[in-house]
């Protein structure tokens, strides 16, 4: 067996994660495949075809667009844990 066909699987596992991370990742950012799609220059087609057959098309900017997105979306909205922290110093 070639060394190409035995980094098949490990391949494959790793669009697995990335089609399931991008589908948690849209959900979080509260975003339609479309809309995630518009955001980052792709179709939300595409974006679909992604996360349901786990075969990447993205370039890395594009991915570097999701991550940014995300990060906006986390500095923008205060965790869980900091709400928490404030209203228990301010009782």
């Amino acid at each position: 067996m070639s060394a190409y066909e035995t980094s098949r699987g490990v391949r494959q596992q790793g669009r697995n994660t990335f089609a399931v991370s991008l589908k948690e990742t849209r959900a979080l950012l509260g975003l339609t495949c479309r809309q995630l799609g518009a955001k980052i220059g792709v179709t939300g087609q595409l974006i679909s075809q992604i996360e349901t057959t786990a075969k990447s098309i993205l370039s890395r900017e594009q991915v570097q667009m999701i991550v940014d997105l995300c990060k906006e979306k986390h500095l923008s909205a205060p965790s869980k844990d900091l709400r928490s922290e404030a209203e228990s110093s301010s009782r």
